[in-house]
């Protein structure tokens, strides 16, 4: 099925769409971006240049995404969430870098959550509504607060909070077979057994 691109929205010539994309009114999408399948624009969105937003993922309303962010397969990125891309934002300066950030596969990102350029958020991570991310969060781990800091782990779907110290084996609850769809479950139980055994996921 074709993109459908509501007649508010900018998508500038050159960015790559995939099939069933749906982008909403009044986003902006600009060139050399890439929107991978199934992936869900909301209104007022900005996407920058070389973003890279992967399969089934949903962007909510008023989401600006920076040059320098790649978010992975199946994330959600709630309502107003802010991304940066330079750690040392100076009007004057003769040249900057772009930081990048990495949201892995099925992590979810709160309403107003900010986050801070250079951190990776791990696989079936969430961020708690308005947190300030400042530093990486391992997979299947909640942060909130400002600056976030780790709360608990959380469960495949997002059910169950589980103890910080609780195995990693453990991430994976009944509700998570009852509410995931099935590739993403697949994808969940692939993950864990990396992190079970590392060694042999290097291998």
């Amino acid at each position: 099925m074709a993109a459908f691109i509501h007649p508010t929205a900018v998508v500038e010539p050159g960015a790559n769409l995939a099939e069933d994309v749906k982008i909403w009114h009044f986003a902006h999408v600009r060139k050399g971006c890439t929107l991978g399948p199934q992936v869900s624009v909301g209104k007022d969105v900005y996407i920058d240049a070389n973003v890279t937003v992967g399969e089934g993922s949903r962007i909510q309303n008023g989401v600006n995404i920076y040059n320098g962010v790649t978010i992975s397969r199946w994330c959600f990125v709630g309502p107003a969430v802010v991304f940066t891309n330079d750690q040392h934002p100076r009007i004057g300066r003769k040249d900057w870098e772009v930081v990048p950030t990495v949201l892995e596969d099925c992590c979810s990102l709160g309403a107003g959550a900010i986050i801070r350029c250079g951190v990776r958020i791990g696989a079936f991570a969430m961020v708690g509504a308005g947190a300030i991310v400042t530093k990486d969060i391992p997979p299947f781990c909640l942060v909130t607060g400002v600056p976030a800091d780790l709360s608990h782990r959380v469960c495949a779907c997002g059910d169950e909070s589980l103890p910080l110290m609780s195995w990693i084996g453990d991430v994976i609850r009944p509700c998570c077979h009852k509410n995931l769809h099935p590739e993403v479950m697949k994808r969940a139980q692939a993950i864990e057994e990396s992190l079970k055994n590392p060694q042999a996921a290097a291998g």
